[in-house]
């Protein structure tokens, strides 16, 4: 019972995900459209992009819905009212003037939101998460999703963040409420300047409370991500066979590519004019064209049994074989089988050739 436990505590401890991502792992969950992603993050940029074009094109958003209002009033003091058609024109023209006066908004909270994309996911472009899966249908999985850990951490997060927001509203409204009672004695002009001016600090605070929970949401995203990617040392392993092949199938495939080399050696031992040895340990089987070959070339070699083999093979089809030690080693260390000698050995297999040659014209 002991031994069963303690495998089973070792096989749940190598299963335990430990390393970090591949990039073939992360690669695959980016094509899946699984990243790090701070939505808090986005809208904060959103907001401040929309603060920013505020500031820059304030005067000229008041200008052009300034002349549309007075537009109005002339529209309504000429007797168009009467016409045909009015509402309609008076429609269109308000839609073209607030339609205007909010481009700078829209484009400026458009690029913030696109480049802080980006900037937290780099770019990606991907239809996958939006083919339909039928696990996404499982009535189970979908209960799993919502009682999940993260989802009690996103219902969390979303009621601090009221919380905090809440909190600072009421402490902004509450320092100024008095100031804003009082604005009711002041002239239209100074009463509607000081409102703006208030309205635009409690903005801004929102604005910088926001950012600041969005970093710190991001650094989780960022946390929660990297921890749910992590990888099993097996799973890396498997991912390496699957890239590299498996070490075991290439290694069997390399011992029978060798065994097939070996097979083609020696079958073409026979057509070889001499085998050298050393006697026992080498041999080395020549054969020398001269119509065909600039030089001797080694058909087969080969160290002890395989050695063996090709000598009762040389000997079985009548083929020399010549015992020539140094001759041997030299040709076993500096030619691949296939390959023509070097010229630093022509003169010593010239010899052993042409004693061969000599023997088999005594013979005949």
């Amino acid at each position: 019972m002991a031994l069963i436990f303690k495998s089973f505590r070792l096989q749940f401890f190598a299963e335990e995900k430990t390393e970090p991502a591949t990039p073939r792992k992360r690669r695959k969950e980016r094509e899946e459209g699984r990243v790090a992603k701070s939505q808090d993050l986005g809208a904060s940029a959103v907001i401040i992009a929309g603060l920013i074009a505020v500031i820059l094109f304030g005067g000229w958003i008041f200008d052009v819905i300034l002349s549309f209002i007075r537009e109005c009033l002339f529209f309504i003091g000429d007797g168009t009212l009467g016409r045909t058609g009015w509402f309609h024109s008076l429609t269109m023209r308000s839609i073209s003037a607030y339609g205007l006066a909010i481009v700078p908004m829209v484009v400026g909270c458009f690029l913030a939101a696109f480049f802080v994309s980006v900037a937290q996911v780099g770019f990606v472009m991907t239809s996958k998460p939006l083919i339909p899966k039928m696990n996404r249908f499982n009535p189970i999985s979908g209960l799993k999703k919502v009682i999940s850990l993260r989802s009690l951490v996103e219902m969390v997060k979303g009621i601090l963040k009221a919380l905090i927001l809440a909190i600072v509203l009421y402490s902004a409204l509450r320092g100024d409420l008095a100031d804003m009672v009082m604005a009711v004695r002041y002239p239209i002009g100074p009463a509607v300047s000081l409102l703006l001016w208030r309205i635009w600090l409690l903005c801004v605070k929102m604005t910088f409370l926001l950012l600041v929970i969005a970093i710190f949401d991001w650094s989780y995203q960022k946390w929660e991500f990297e921890k749910n990617i992590k990888m099993s040392k097996q799973e890396i392993k498997e991912e390496y066979k699957q890239m590299e092949g498996d070490p075991q199938i290439k290694q069997k495939i390399r011992q029978k590519q060798r065994e097939m080399a070996k097979q083609r050696m020696m079958a073409d031992v026979p057509q070889a004019d001499v085998v050298i040895t050393n006697p026992t340990t080498l041999a080395i089987a020549l054969q020398y064209d001269r119509e065909k070959m600039d030089a001797p070339v080694v058909l087969a070699k080969g160290k002890g049994l395989l050695a063996r083999r090709i000598r009762e093979i040389a000997e079985e089809n009548d083929v020399p074989v010549v015992e020539n030690k140094p001759l041997a080693w030299a040709l076993h260390d500096s030619v691949e089988v296939g390959e023509s000698i070097p010229e630093t050995l022509y003169k010593s297999v010239a010899e052993v050739l042409a004693f061969v040659y000599g023997i088999g014209k005594k013979r005949s």
